[in-house]
């Protein structure tokens, strides 16, 4: 009796513990407009991904808010097209006379949208404020990644920048 209440407990405390920190499964929609109505702000290489370039454009809430007092409201979705680099014969990344890489394969796109409280579920290790990411194909279908922790994990570290690797183009940008 003893050792069936003693299993028991352990297994409330565990499905306690699961409940308390389950995260939900937000699925952002794909803004196809983006190309037309979204501002490009930065292009080039990039950052933590040393085979890759990236394009980034913000909708019309983002660039108002950072024009305005350099903060990104709620509404604000930034979109990030993904690219895989150009190589040579022997599978080396081709760098142009800039010393930058040079975009071939269009592989994903990556967005990334604010809302209030779309951060409270997650756990300090993984909280980057408000944001939720989704990653699309370029022809828009979503790819189903698990954005909560892979994307969460690099951008962490950006809370002096709102969790961005680009504010301050973007803030340039904007004005």
């Amino acid at each position: 009796m003893k050792r069936t209440f003693a299993a028991l407990s352990v297994a409330i405390v565990v499905v306690g513990a699961t409940i308390a920190y389950a995260i939900e499964d937000r699925t952002l929609d794909f803004p196809a407009t983006y190309k037309a109505e979204f501002i490009k702000y930065y292009s080039g290489d990039r950052l933590l991904a040393d085979q890759q370039t990236i394009a980034l454009y913000a909708n019309k809430i983002a660039t108002d808010g950072v024009a305005k007092d350099g903060k990104l409201p709620s509404g604000s979705v930034l979109v990030a097209e993904i690219f895989a680099a150009m190589k040579d014969t022997d599978s080396q990344v081709i760098e142009s006379i800039l010393g930058r890489r040079i975009p071939h394969e269009f592989k994903a796109i990556a967005v990334m949208e604010l809302r209030d409280g779309w951060g409270k579920q997650y756990p300090e290790d993984l909280n980057v404020g408000d944001w939720e990411f989704e990653l699309f194909s370029p022809a828009g279908k979503n790819l189903g990644k698990d954005t909560a922790k892979a994307c969460r994990e690099c951008h962490v570290p950006l809370g002096d920048t709102q969790y961005l690797f680009s504010l301050e183009h973007l803030i340039a940008a904007a004005k």
